[in-house]
């Protein structure tokens, strides 16, 4: 996922957080995701979420005309949509899944306020979103510790190439990728696993992402689930839609180690 995706994710579940309906497996992804953007969750978020419906308890509330929530629904849309266009080397970000804010079980004038406020937070964050050129520049000036290897495609993707850049005292890292063909989002994706034989011998998973042109240098930063310490090796695979928990490798694309 790219960076202004990262930022969408974040806020997605930060929502769902305050809305009280994230899973297990979604709260550590928002933590995860918090130390990828050098961000925390904004409590003040699940404290408004947490009055307004305490308020609404106490007082009855008429329910959100569905005319407004109409309205609601297409400001979150025009405000997903990015308005202007990406660089060629950057990957398109998914759309957040406002909607289900909207269907969760706070009533509709609690999930109308807290959309009004982060679509104001989003805007006001958008201005500070960096590439993630830029974000990978950055990443080589301040970090100490920094690691890179280049990769090498294997078998029916021998034109594969790039490097790959990590560093274990900020747990981020980059990707930037040539010669990988298009996928099909509907039909598969590629799937970063990271070997780390200080954690255990199973990989671990380094995120999913598309290739949205082919051949043309891509910057994917890398989505670690699990903590990671020197890591060995980088491999992507391809998966189906969605990526998978554990890869049986019959489709390797690439291969970086030191």
């Amino acid at each position: 996922m790219s960076h202004p995706e990262l930022s969408i994710r974040f806020e997605e579940l930060s929502a769902g957080r305050a809305m009280g309906d994230l899973s297990l497996d979604e709260d550590r992804e928002l933590l995860v995701l918090g130390e990828q953007l050098g961000i925390s969750p904004d409590l003040s978020f699940e404290l408004l979420a947490a009055s307004l419906e305490i308020e609404m308890l106490q007082n009855k509330l008429e329910r959100l005309p569905d005319v407004l929530t109409a309205k609601l629904k297409e400001s979150a849309r025009q405000w997903e949509r990015p308005t202007q266009a990406e660089p060629s080397n950057v990957i398109q970000p998914r759309v957040a899944t406002w909607e289900r804010i909207l269907r969760s079980p706070i009533t509709g004038w609690a999930a109308a306020a807290a959309i009004l406020l982060f679509a104001l937070f989003g805007q006001q964050k958008d201005a500070a979103v960096i590439s993630p050129a830029q974000a990978e520049a950055r990443l080589r000036t301040e970090a100490g510790d920094l690691i890179e290897h280049n990769f090498t495609g294997l078998g029916n993707f021998a034109k594969a190439g790039g490097k790959v850049v990590w560093s274990d005292e900020r747990q981020q890292g980059f990707m930037t990728l040539t010669g990988i063909p298009v996928n099909d989002p509907t039909q598969t994706q590629y799937q970063l696993w990271i070997v780390d034989p200080s954690r255990d011998e199973a990989p671990v998973d380094g995120g999913v992402f598309d290739i949205p042109t082919d051949g043309s240098p891509v910057i994917v930063p890398i989505v670690a689930k699990l903590q990671l310490s020197k890591p060995q090796a980088f491999v992507i695979t391809l998966e189906q839609p969605g990526g998978v928990v554990k890869s049986k490798q019959e489709q390797v694309v690439a291969l970086a180690k030191g």
